[in-house]
């Protein structure tokens, strides 16, 4: 923004407008890559556990690092996207239309991040039955 000139509030309003719109788009863009993403490396890791259950332990593990991982992304981004809610509400004034404060339901950055914790959840199941079987191996009679 240049110091010489006024900017106005229409012009400000765009511009956050425009900021919010792309970043909405972006949140329904998001659960299809991080499905991609953990599902690609779960079905690698079940694919390794006949052959090498150590490679299926390290993906199942990297399977969590990454859902763990996205959770505070996306926490990131809520925080970014709830900046600008309440900015355009300001500007709206009486015409402000959100679901901002309220509790339930729960917001769709809530839902993708629990989404989140159960794959990690799942990822870790994923390493314990690969382990179980380089500890405990199982012994003909």
């Amino acid at each position: 923004m240049n110091d010489n000139k006024d900017v106005s509030i229409n012009e400000i309003y765009k511009e956050q407008y425009a900021h919010f719109r792309s970043m909405n788009d972006i949140l329904y863009k998001i659960p299809p890559l991080f499905t991609v993403a953990i599902g690609g490396l779960w079905y690698f890791a079940a694919n390794q556990l006949k052959s090498d259950r150590l490679i299926a332990v390290s993906i199942f593990l990297f399977a969590a690092v990454v859902s763990v991982s996205s959770v505070f992304i996306m926490d990131r981004f809520s925080r970014a996207f709830s900046s600008y809610i309440s900015n355009l509400n300001k500007l709206d004034g009486d015409y402000a239309v959100t679901l901002k404060d309220q509790t339930w339901p729960p917001s769709t950055v809530k839902i993708i991040q629990f989404l989140l914790w159960v794959a990690t959840a799942i990822s870790i199941f994923g390493v314990l039955y690969a382990l179980v079987p380089l500890f405990c191996p199982v012994r003909a009679p």
